[in-house]
């Protein structure tokens, strides 16, 4: 039997949340049916996943630098896809789904298009008009990883019936285990240096922590990003202007950062927007308590007092009470944390994703 060609499209094969999960999948699926090509349109500036990428056995290619214009790119596709001869083009990235869209076109192929964070967040709010509307209208089905993201295609004008929610997955670590030091508690955060991660609220979070329990110390992990360039200045300058600087450390990319949530005791994510946060179920894959922002689709994995908690993204209090809370109750802190890791079994596996995917694959 032939196997099913299929192409990737995806801006970077850095650490981000997208690459983890096409990682993931590649590593789980079944090579048997089909063989898959990933271009790869730039560099990532803190390393790459390309040697995990490769020993799942798919092809791995990167548009060269001069190919650096929208032209440009669609010519250097379209003879690739001539070479190729795939049976379906996936783009996981919103930014390349007018690509695929169009060469699905061009060459009569299936087209998959991926929308994995809100449409009110930066990266989509700041495409130009043309690129919103291409890369959701030309291709002919649209992978999201929340229903919070269905429903705002839905908003958008997108018929339900091209659109397909496969929420992400997690490795499992059900045997991890940590003995905790609840006097010498360690808050983290985790996420690119930028205004919606609402970094300057987990600041004041750990400042609040610190007034009831004096040992508290506070990790923010995550790099500066070209389109915010100040944003980590302004986070040193709130942690110096609060004499926080013995207390929060800016930890910077970390490549291996489920090593440092382990070590962590509460992961907070106050963020002001959200797609399916990684982060939330790699922390719940560890034992590590949650408390997150009910935004995006974070409601859609936190049952709050059940496998976490949930604050809105200004309330400084909430948040900062419960942290209080919870790690002066340690019966709770295990209850919640154990119902953490059967949600990351019960509905986050990565072969549920993988079977999720290869239906869409297998569909004619």
């Amino acid at each position: 039997m032939n196997k099913k060609k299929i192409v990737f499209f995806i801006g970077q094969v850095g650490f981000g949340g997208t690459e983890k999960q096409m990682a993931l999948f590649l590593k789980n699926v079944s090579k048997k049916n089909f063989e898959f090509h990933i271009v790869v349109f730039n560099s990532s500036l803190f390393g790459d996943m390309k040697n995990e990428i490769l020993q799942s056995k798919a092809f791995l290619y990167f548009i060269p630098e001069k190919v650096n214009t929208i032209f440009k790119k669609l010519r250097y596709l379209y003879f690739f896809i001539k070479k190729i001869k795939p049976n379906i083009i996936h783009s996981w990235s919103v930014h390349d789904n007018s690509y695929a869209g169009i060469l699905g076109i061009i060459f009569n192929i299936q087209t998959i298009g991926s929308v994995r964070g809100s449409l009110r967040g930066t990266g989509f709010k700041k495409l130009p008009l043309i690129y919103k509307w291409s890369s959701l209208r030309l291709v002919q089905r649209i992978i999201v990883n929340t229903q919070s993201i269905n429903d705002e295609l839905i908003q958008y004008g997108i018929s339900k019936d091209r659109i397909i929610v496969i929420k992400n997955a997690v490795n499992e670590y059900q045997n991890y285990s940590k003995i905790r030091n609840y006097k010498y508690p360690v808050l983290c955060t985790i996420g690119n240096l930028r205004y919606n991660k609402n970094h300057e609220l987990f600041i004041r979070i750990v400042k609040s922590v610190l007034e009831e329990i004096p040992n508290t110390k506070g990790w923010i992990i995550g790099q500066p990003v070209q389109d915010e360039p100040h944003q980590k200045e302004k986070l040193n300058e709130l942690i110096r202007s609060l004499k926080m600087n013995e207390n929060i450390e800016l930890l910077g990319f970390q490549p291996e950062p489920l090593e440092l949530l382990k070590k962590s005791d509460v992961f907070i994510l106050p963020s002001y927007s959200e797609g399916y946060p990684n982060t939330i179920l790699e922390a719940l894959s560890v034992g590590v308590l949650v408390i997150a922002s009910k935004v995006g689709g974070v409601p859609e994995i936190i049952k709050s007092g059940i496998n976490g908690f949930m604050y809105n993204p200004d309330d400084l209090k909430g948040f900062s009470k419960m942290v209080v809370k919870i790690l002066r109750n340690k019966k709770k802190y295990q209850e919640v944390t154990k119902f953490g890791l059967k949600t990351v079994h019960d509905f986050h596996s990565p072969q549920k994703m993988v079977d999720k995917y290869a239906k869409v694959y297998d569909v004619k």
